[in-house]
């Protein structure tokens, strides 16, 4: 499946329409949802954040106008004095009259005080209220009630269920209570304020941003004081802004106010989750239909384009067998009819180009077969050679006939047609008939010494390649003057034979040395045999690739080394024995 989507035109077009609907649409809806959960989680937290410092601000200011409405009677001396005289008086009539001016007072500071509800002072040995405005129960034990802040002789105590005697609802109250003592007559009592019942209602917005929330108050000490989830979050426990240990995942926010005690609220994050889904949801539905919509763009695609191709392909085949008068399709597009104009135009061009190289060709071989009749054949020479040859001998003319051997053979097998490649061994025979032959026909003498690896002479090399190393170095070495020449013939340890004729003549110089193996010029023109270094260069490189070939090294006076270098292994042909003969 991915090969035909790969290798085919329609299936890279279903690939590249998919990815240019898939890529842009996942980009977008990536950035998209990071964008909106950003957003909403910042909306979210920030104005939960902000509800709960006004929530903050407006239980503090509960608790100030509480404290404001015990100081009235706390700090006022003239209440106090006669509280004080009142709790050591024998005297009913006396007592009474300092009940109720104490009582109208504490109506005056109800009314006052919006936040106000019960207010009662207590008996600071047994906590029996002994003067309130509303009727509590008959002992109002203060140090059970939850403390939430002790500040300047003030005792600030989180929700707990009010007082009252007639409190059926359990209706749940702020509260305070200031200590006053008189040391003359050792006498003390506590100034006990609540809020009323529903300033714990108003105060606490248990439904924020469609979520539910859970209000916490904490102590100094981050300890729950009040709980309005007490199964998660028990009294008294200590509370943590992030904790992965617990099992439940929600979001917190905690705010503290200047005194040090702190408001939290939680929540589950159902709504902002719901929120994201919803999104989600309308993304995938958009997603899919792109989806389906490149599908469909790709199909019509395919249909416009790979229709024409498919026709192209078919006349492409048709060329190639040779279907010279198929008839034309055209496809009505303009810029495909276009192109098929043109192609059927190069066909016709083509098949009349082929018709004109066949009729060439039909000549050129006509004109060789006649030149090859006016030829003179080899056979001829060398039956003419061997008449010479016979006559030589029935004269007594041994050198006449040593040089006709030795020519016969060499023209034998140069002319040969056994096959391109001979044997190492064939190659230095024919070198040795060559050497013998000028020997004869010069009277300065050259010494040829071979030094050959037994290994090589039955590796295979292209014929009459060494004969032309040897002979330059006869020629342009040492023109008229004896000298040595050095052939040597190994195995390479790559694989192949190294071939190598070094003479001790003139030498040349270093701009000549390239120009023998590129052209014909003077320096690379042939001699003897009329088979040129450029040739044998050619040669070799045609067979072996262009890592084989000649290296010609040479130092005026010193002399020059000409290799031949044979890489079987590295891209060249290999040759067996069966493609010689002698």
């Amino acid at each position: 499946m991915l090969s035909l989507l790969r290798d085919s035109i329609k299936g890279r077009m279903i690939v590249i329409l998919l990815l240019s609907s898939i890529v842009p649409v996942s980009l977008l809806g990536g950035v998209s949802y990071y964008s909106f959960h950003s957003f909403m989680e910042n909306k979210l937290k920030s104005g939960v954040q902000e509800n709960l410092e006004k929530e903050l601000i407006g239980l503090d200011n509960i608790l100030k106008n509480l404290n404001f409405a015990a100081q009235q009677l706390a700090l006022d001396k003239s209440i106090t004095t006669r509280v004080q005289h009142y709790m050591v008086s024998d005297d009913q009539i006396e007592r009474k009259d300092i009940l109720l001016g104490v009582l109208d007072r504490m109506s005056l500071i109800n009314y006052s005080s919006p936040f106000a509800g019960i207010i009662a002072l207590l008996d600071a040995k047994t906590n029996q209220p002994f003067m309130q405005s509303y009727p509590t129960q008959s002992v109002i034990h203060i140090t059970q009630h939850p403390l939430l802040l002790e500040a300047n002789g003030v005792m600030y105590f989180a929700p707990h269920q009010s007082t009252d005697k007639y409190n059926e609802d359990h209706t749940q109250v702020f509260s305070l209570a200031r200590k006053v003592s008189d040391y003359e007559t050792n006498t003390s009592f506590y100034v006990y304020v609540e809020s009323n019942f529903n300033t714990l209602q108003r105060l606490f917005n248990n439904v924020q941003y469609g979520e539910t929330v859970k209000h916490l108050l904490l102590d100094k000490n981050d300890r729950i004081v009040y709980s309005e989830d007490p199964a998660h979050f028990p009294m008294q426990a200590k509370f943590k802004l992030h904790d992965s240990k617990s099992s439940i995942r929600d979001l917190r926010f905690i705010t503290a106010s200047e005194q040090g005690w702190k408001l939290a609220v939680v929540m589950k994050g159902d709504a902002f989750q719901n929120e994201v889904n919803s999104w989600f949801g309308k993304y995938v539905t958009v997603g899919m239909f792109s989806l389906l919509l490149s599908l469909l763009l790709a199909y019509i695609c395919w249909r416009t384009i790979y229709r024409p191709l498919h026709v192209f392909r078919r006349e492409i085949e048709g060329v190639g067998d040779d279907l010279a008068h198929r008839p034309k399709k055209w496809l009505r597009l303009r810029e495909f009819d276009e192109v098929l104009g043109r192609f059927y135009a190069m066909k016709d061009r083509v098949f009349d180009l082929l018709k004109e190289i066949e009729r060439r060709e039909k000549a050129k071989s006509n004109v060789e077969v006649e030149k090859l009749k006016h030829q003179i054949n080899p056979h001829f020479i060398h039956n003419t050679l061997n008449t010479v040859q016979v006559i030589a001998k029935m004269n007594k003319q041994n050198e006449i006939v040593r040089l006709i051997t030795h020519f016969t053979r060499i023209l034998h097998y140069n002319l040969g047609k056994e096959g391109t490649h001979v044997r190492v061994q064939e190659e230095v025979d024919n070198l040795n008939d060559y050497l013998a032959l000028q020997n004869i026909r010069y009277s300065h003498q050259f010494d040829v010494r071979m030094d050959i690896n037994p290994s090589t002479l039955n590796e295979m090399i292209p014929r009459f390649v060494l004969q032309p190393l040897v002979e330059n170095a006869i020629y342009h070495g040492f023109r008229n003057r004896d000298g040595m020449i050095k052939v040597s013939i190994d195995p390479h340890p790559d694989g192949g034979i190294v071939m190598c004729v070094a003479d001790n003549g003139e030498g040349m110089p270093p701009d000549r040395l390239q120009s023998l193996l590129e052209d014909k010029s003077a320096g690379g023109r042939s001699v003897g045999m009329g088979i040129g270094l450029s040739f044998v260069h050619r040669l070799i490189q045609a067979y072996y690739g262009e890592s084989s070939g000649l290296r010609i090294e040479s130092e005026l006076g010193r002399g020059t080394s000409i290799t031949i270098l044979i890489l079987k292994g590295m891209g060249g042909d290999s040759y067996d024995s069966g493609d010689s003969g002698r």
